[in-house]
C-alpha cells in the first residue's frame, strides 16, 4: 500500500517534506503547501458534485475550501490498474474550532451564512427533497412507539428499559408536537419540498479551520439539495450540547449567522421546531432496538440519564415558544 501512496505522490508537481496520519488519511507537508491524500475503494457520482460546490464557491471568494489537487495527468482521481484510487485535496495550517468560544462560534456562523448566500440557487430549476422531513419525524415516532411498547410488554425489566419507559412519554409528547408544529410551519410548507440551494449537509466544528486568512470549511462528502436552515440546526445542536445549552453561546450562533444570511420570523420558527426534536433520545431508543437487549452497557445508561438532564437545559434556552427569547 506504501508502493502505492509513493507512485501516486510520484504523479504530482509537490515534494513532500513530511506526513502524518490525519482521520483516515494522510497529511503532507509539501513545497506548494499543506495536502491531505485519501484513498477510496470507489469514487461515488457524489464526487463531482462536491467539486462542483466547492469550484462556486471559490468562483465567489469562499476559495478557503477542501478543493481537489489534479495530478500532472490533469486527472482529479490517481487510479491504477491493481483498483487502488488517491485523491489529494488542497489542506490548511490553523486552529480547530473552539466550541466553548462565543467569538470562535460567532465566527464559524457567520462563516456558514456566508456559505448558504453563495450557494442559493446552485440549480437552475427546482430539485425535489431526498427525504421528506415530515415524512421522517412521522417515521421516527413510529420506531419509538414500537420499542415502548416492546420494553413495556418485556416481564423481566432491565434499569436502562426502566428508565426510558419512565422518561418516554415526555419525549415522545415533544416528538409528536414538533411534527405537528412542522407541517403546520409557514417555511415548511414553501421550501420543504423542493429547492434550488445546497447544504454542507454536515456542518460542524470538526470540519473548520481557522487560519490567517479565515476559516477553512471542508469535508463536502454530506453537501446536498436541502433547507439550508438544516445546516444551522446541526451546528447550533452540535456546539449548544456540548455546553449545556448556555445562552450566550446560542446567541453567538443566531447573531453569526444572521448577520451574513438574515433570518425572518418564520425561519427562526424553522429553526426552532427543529431543535425541538427530541434526537438524541429517538437515536438511544433506535440503538437499543437494533442492539442486543440481553446486555446493556452502562454507557447506555450514562447517556440516557445525559439526554434527560440536558433536555431541561435545551428547554430553558428554547423557551415554551420561539417568541420567547427568538426573533
Amino acid at each position: 500500500m506504501e508502493d502505492k501512496q509513493e507512485l501516486t505522490l510520484g504523479k504530482y508537481s509537490f515534494q513532500v517534506k513530511n506526513r502524518n496520519r490525519a482521520r483516515g488519511a494522510v497529511l503532507l507537508d509539501t513545497s506548494e503547501g499543506p495536502r491531505l491524500m485519501r484513498e477510496y475503494e470507489r469514487i461515488r457520482a457524489h464526487f463531482t458534485f462536491e467539486n462542483e460546490v466547492k469550484e462556486r464557491l471559490a468562483q465567489r471568494g469562499m476559495a478557503l475550501t477542501d478543493r481537489v489537487v489534479n495530478n500532472i495527468e490533469g486527472n482529479p482521481v490517481t487510479e491504477w490498474e491493481s483498483g487502488e484510487k488517491f485523491v489529494v485535496y488542497q489542506w490548511y495550517y490553523g486552529d480547530s474550532c473552539d466550541y466553548r468560544s462565543c467569538q470562535g462560534l460567532e465566527k464559524a456562523a457567520r462563516n456558514l451564512g456566508q456559505l448558504h448566500r453563495q450557494l442559493q440557487g446552485m440549480s437552475e430549476g427546482p430539485v425535489c427533497m431526498e427525504e421528506d422531513l415530515f415524512r421522517r419525524y412521522e417515521r421516527r415516532n413510529r420506531e419509538m412507539k414500537r420499542v415502548y411498547h416492546f420494553m413495556k410488554d418485556k416481564k423481566r425489566k432491565n434499569d436502562f428499559e426502566l428508565c426510558a419507559l419512565s422518561c418516554f412519554p415526555e419525549f415522545y409528547r415533544k416528538a409528536e408536537k414538533a411534527a405537528a408544529r412542522l407541517q403546520k410551519s409557514s417555511y415548511w410548507q414553501k421550501h420543504g419540498r423542493e429547492t434550488r440551494d445546497v447544504c454542507h449537509g454536515e456542518y460542524n466544528y470538526h470540519n473548520l479551520i481557522y487560519t490567517k486568512k479565515g476559516i477553512a470549511t471542508t469535508n463536502f462528502e454530506h453537501a446536498q439539495y436541502g433547507i439550508q436552515l438544516m445546516d444551522l440546526a446541526y451546528f447550533l445542536r452540535k456546539v449548544m450540547e456540548k455546553n449545556a445549552w448556555q445562552r450566550e453561546k446560542g446567541e453567538a450562533v443566531l447573531e453569526g449567522y444572521r448577520s451574513e444570511a438574515g433570518m425572518e420570523t418564520e425561519e427562526y420558527e424553522f429553526l426552532w421546531t427543529i431543535l425541538t426534536y427530541p434526537v438524541k433520545f429517538w437515536k438511544l431508543m433506535s440503538q437499543y432496538m437494533n442492539g442486543k437487549k440481553t446486555w446493556i452497557s452502562d454507557k447506555n445508561m450514562e447517556k440516557l440519564i445525559s439526554v434527560r438532564e440536558r433536555e431541561e437545559a435545551k428547554d430553558k434556552f428554547l423557551g415554551e415558544t420561539p417568541n420567547d427569547h427568538w426573533s
